[in-house]
């Protein structure tokens, strides 16, 4: 079913169900299953859809998990949930917004030579130690700890949900 398809049930204005379709309703229910046990994919999914009270719920859930995990202080770990799910929420190509392609002026169509036409962005310890805030703070165990954790988080949602409309 993939990710998208659920992102959009969550955020569905109909949930009438219909005995001879898969609807919202249908994958909204494989979600709740899912979700059991899992706060943080269940809140990724609310993000994902735009849902921006689970955004400070995301970043509550991955700093307890890294203060747990790795006994850093409350407001680095902070830092770094804020910016570990910046990465995961704006995984684009800056340079050409996820088209994998930069247009020229004589409208010739380029692949990006930043993304090499992936249209994903690639950020560098630089650029996370930027959105953490500060020189020298960067703590790359920590900030791999909460990307994986709302990254597998989610993953593990979605295969669920899967699962469940399968069935």
């Amino acid at each position: 079913m993939g990710r998208e398809r659920l992102i959009k049930s969550v955020g569905a204005h109909s949930l009438t169900w219909k005995p001879t379709e898969e609807g919202a309703v249908d994958r909204v229910t494989a979600i709740g299953f899912a979700a059991h046990r899992n706060e943080m994919g269940e809140t990724m999914l609310r993000v994902n859809a735009l849902d921006g009270s689970a955004l400070k719920k995301a970043i509550f859930l991955v700093t307890r998990q890294l203060v747990h995990r790795t006994h850093l202080g409350r407001d680095f770990a902070r830092k770094l949930a804020i910016a570990a799910l910046h990465e995961l929420l704006r995984p684009q190509c800056i340079y050409c917004n996820g088209r994998g392609q930069q247009f020229q002026k004589s409208s010739v169509v380029r692949v990006c030579h930043y993304c090499q036409g992936t249209g994903l962005h690639r950020y560098s310890d630089t650029e996370r130690e930027l959105l953490i805030g500060g020189a020298g703070k960067y703590n790359e165990c920590a900030y791999e700890k909460a990307l994986s954790f709302a990254r597998d988080s989610l993953r593990t949602i979605v295969i669920n949900a899967d699962r469940r409309l399968i069935d």
